[in-house]
């Protein structure tokens, strides 16, 4: 558009000033109106709702641009001033679908909400009224473009729809002023003003509407009596449907991780692909409770039965292990809802392998014969002697830096326990081997505090060295550690002796085994987060059920695993996998981490599948306090410089 503008007047020795002020004009009507049906066709055919908002705000600021061009009628004075007001509110109910802290902010939200109707009751008033208020309209607008800067600037770190609308909201705010500056080049305003405009809405483009899942069909291998055919309207879901649970985009990455995912209801019913190999079935079709039955073995069928299924039970939630026919287990949870009549209405059930330790423990439960008590040494090899090792002083604390992939500089650090002790495979022993171990000899809590103190002091150190407030520590811990009563007080103590800004002490917490009470975690979590420290899902996808606790709970930092970043260079299934889960993190607002970036090729495969920051030995091997400090400036370079070019493989 700028371009054809500067043609025009480029031309003004031959066509005339009037000439290319008429063809800027018609750039400038000619941009709209190609921007409008763009998001126009993107709305229709991708059903996006950020577009349907850039559609009208776009449409409102062409109808401004158009009078004031005189490209159409001038409308009266008061009528300006109503198309002023609904374009405000258009631009403020774009940037509430579009900026994610606006769409989960209810607060912020009704406020965005509540401005917007005022810019309209003001233009209302004023067409109906005897008093001139375009004065307070021109002031509203520019609290508005103030407003949007703001915004967007401020989530820009964390929210990349507010990245780009930045560089359009700042030039639609510049348009103004240049118009108040009186600038002798009268189309420049009107130029800024519609950039600015185009270039916010196109992020509409970037949302992703929900996709089709592929079409099921029946596709026998062995014809199997217990599936039944897939009906017609479900091969492929009707727009004007609502997709069913099973078929968004949360389901598929779900189902990546192996929690499938059954959405039944009399009228119709599916599921995601996953849940035939789960259960067993040697072809696809649909699940029913009756085809469920079959899969289920015979003595547990009965709790299948009168623990989901049951109407008497009325709406409500299910968690149940149960036993197939061929011996394996699964864990079935979700809710059932139940009509008026008293008939099952819908099932929406999350299905995933369940250990053999976690049906054992069921089992077990359930039986009247108690197991002996297993001593410590047997619960874990290392166990028996940890408490030793412990008070010997064998227990340290080693560093390894994390990286952000963008500027190859050092953000953090994770804390990991090594122990150098004299049992054979002891100084081999994983941060989360020493963590089982600590538990099965009672000693959870003293190694978690010894190595949170190594951590603060360690991140004291580094702040001071490098002048750096940004820089955060990462520890990792199990559920069971910060369960035990008091110890959200000590992390509080410890934060405050050792005056960390918030969220500098991260609490890495892994999905190893199930969180049987949500509720309680949910108000652990939440002590957490109150005493000063920030939450990160460790080994993301790997645990028992992360990526279903992923909605619930209030986390700042999302850790894929390790197994999932290693095939991530070859591209295929791991790579996409990669990139779901990390589209998945950023859509909810976490910072996502990619651990086990080992080699150069998985530095630049995991930064361009979406992660931001990385962990591994191609960033930096874990070094005890003193060998991994961060260095300023030219050192601080070539540190990352070494890191991205393997210097930190061993």
């Amino acid at each position: 558009m700028f371009s054809l503008i500067s043609a025009g007047f480029s031309a003004a020795p031959e066509i005339g000033v009037d000439g290319a002020i008429d063809l800027g004009r018609g750039a400038i009507a000619g941009a709209f109106v190609i921007g409008a049906a763009f998001l126009a066709g993107y709305a229709v055919f991708r059903r996006a709702s950020a577009a349907v908002c850039g559609l009208v705000m776009v449409l409102a600021a062409a109808a401004l641009e158009f009078s004031w061009l005189g490209l159409i009628r001038t409308p009266p004075a008061q009528v300006m001033v109503l198309l002023q007001g609904m374009f405000g509110a258009a631009a403020i109910v774009f940037l509430s679908s579009t900026i994610r802290t606006a769409r989960n902010n209810a607060l912020l939200g009704g406020v965005m909400f509540a401005a917007a109707l005022s810019l309209v009751g003001i233009g209302i008033i004023n067409l109906i009224g005897r008093s001139d208020v375009s004065g307070l309209m021109r002031a509203a607008l520019g609290c508005v473009g103030g407003f949007a800067v703001l915004l967007t600037l401020s989530q820009s770190l964390r929210d990349s729809s507010a990245r780009l609308i930045v560089p359009g909201a700042i030039t639609a705010l510049a348009a103004a002023g240049v118009a108040l500056s009186g600038t002798s080049f009268s189309l420049l305003p009107h130029a800024l003003f519609t950039f600015g405009i185009l270039a916010a809405s196109l992020v509409a483009l970037t949302e992703v509407s929900l996709p089709r899942v592929r079409e099921l069909g029946l596709h026998p291998v062995e014809p199997s009596a217990a599936l039944t055919p897939q009906p017609a309207s479900l091969a492929a879901p009707d727009p004007e449907r609502a997709l069913r649970v099973s078929e968004n985009q949360l389901a598929q990455v779900l189902d990546y991780t192996g929690v499938t995912v059954w959405d039944w209801s009399p009228e119709a019913a599916h599921q995601t692909e996953g849940l035939f190999a789960l259960m067993g079935a040697d072809c696809h079709g649909t699940f029913t409770p009756e085809s469920m039955r079959a899969f289920i073995h015979k003595d547990d069928v009965d709790r299948f039965e009168k623990q989901i299924l049951a109407p008497s039970l009325g709406d409500g939630s299910f968690d149940l292990t149960l036993k197939l026919h061929d011996g394996r287990a699964v864990r079935m949870r979700g809710a059932r809802a139940v009509s008026v009549e008293g008939e099952l209405e819908r099932l929406v059930a999350f299905v995933e392998p369940a250990s053999n330790g976690k049906f054992a423990k069921a089992v077990a439960a359930a039986s009247p014969a108690k197991e002996p008590e297993k001593s410590a040494a047997s619960l874990h090899p290392l166990a028996g002697v940890f408490a030793q090792a412990l008070e010997k002083g064998d227990i340290q604390a080693v560093f390894q830096p994390i990286v952000q992939f963008e500027t190859g500089v050092v953000v953090g650090y994770e804390a990991l326990a090594r122990w150098r002790g004299e049992k054979e495979g002891a100084d081999r022993a994983t941060a989360e081997e020493l963590v089982r171990a600590a538990q099965a000899s009672g000693k959870g809590r003293a190694l978690a505090m010894l190595i949170l103190n190594a951590a603060a002091d360690y991140l004291s150190e580094q702040m001071k060295l490098t002048d750096r407030a940004d820089l955060f520590v990462a520890v990792n811990l199990s559920v069971a550690q910060i369960s035990e009563t008091g110890f959200s007080h000590d992390i509080r103590a410890l934060i405050a002796k050792k005056q960390l800004p918030s969220r500098a002490l991260v609490l890495e917490l892994t999905e190893t085994e199930a969180l049987t009470d949500l509720v309680a975690a949910e108000k652990i979590f939440g002590e957490m987060k109150a005493a000063g420290a920030a939450l990160a899902f460790d080994d993301f996808g790997a645990g028992f059920s992360s990526l279903a606790n992923l909605g619930r709970f209030e986390f700042d930092y999302l850790k894929i695993d390790k197994s999932f970043v290693a095939g991530a260079a070859a591209g295929g299934g791991q790579a996409k996998i990669v990139r779901a889960m990390a589209a998945l993190g950023r859509d909810m607002g976490l910072t996502v981490i990619a651990e086990g970036v080992e080699t150069p090729e998985l530095v630049d495969a995991a930064r361009d599948l979406g992660c931001v920051l990385g962990q591994g030995f191609a960033l930096g091997v874990p070094a005890a306090s003193g060998a991994n400090e961060t260095g300023t400036g030219d050192a601080s370079k070539e540190q990352s410089k070494r890191a991205f070019f393997g210097g930190g493989l061993r």
